[in-house]
Order: structure tokens, then C-alpha cells, then sequence
């Protein structure tokens, strides 16, 4: 899934985030019939090239508010386009501490589920 790819397939299940909001990591929820591919979208920016809408913004505002205020865990729903028309979702970011060359990288966990 790319910036020009539609948004029919949202990639649901856990999504590991650097600071940036880029994938660092991606653990879809259904593995079997998931059509969004690690290769599509590990090293992206989620919010600019996963996931490009404008709907996408608020939940980037969020994102980098969560990220600079160190909070633990935020949990909302939000909507996303689809040819098939608005689909409701849950997510949820939990901030997880990784050890990284020169000091501690500041990652977040990202759950994408059907509302």
C-alpha cells in the first residue's frame, strides 16, 4: 500500500511506530487473508504513505501529542476512507521503550481493529 494505492485494505493489527510514525514493524491481525503486505508497508511513514488521506491527519495530530507528552497509552476511534465507503476503527497506542545505539529509542505500539 503506497501514497497512489487506494485505501480498500486498511492494515489491521499491531503496527510498531518510531517516533516519526514510520513502520518499523507489522503484525497483521488476519495473517491468511490480510492484503496488506510487510513489504507494502514496513519503513514507511504511516500517516504520509500507508495510510495518506485527510482523515489520516488527526490521528497524526494525536500520534506525535502521545509521542512528546510520554504518555503511556491512548486509546480512540476514528474513520477511515475506503471505496466501500467510511469504515469506523479502534486504535490504540501504547509507548514501548527499545535500547538502540546511543541511547533508548522512543517507539509506540499501534493497534488498527474494525470498530
Amino acid at each position: 500500500m503506497t501514497a497512489t494505492s487506494s485505501h480498500t485494505e486498511l492494515p489491521y493489527g499491531l503496527l510498531e511506530l518510531d517516533a516519526s510514525g514510520r513502520v518499523v514493524r507489522y503484525a497483521p491481525a488476519f495473517e491468511q487473508t490480510s492484503k496488506v503486505k510487510l513489504d507494502d508497508i514496513l519503513g514507511h511513514n504511516f500517516f504520509t504513505e500507508v495510510m495518506p488521506a485527510t482523515e489520516v491527519k488527526d490521528c497524526q495530530a494525536r500520534f506525535r501529542l502521545f509521542m512528546e507528552h510520554n504518555q503511556a497509552t491512548d486509546k480512540f476511534n476514528t474513520t477511515f476512507p475506503s471505496e466501500q465507503g467510511p469504515i469506523k476503527v479502534q486504535i490504540m497506542l501504547a509507548r514501548i521503550l527499545e535500547q538502540a545505539k546511543g541511547g533508548v529509542e522512543q517507539l509506540a505500539l499501534v493497534r488498527v481493529m474494525p470498530e
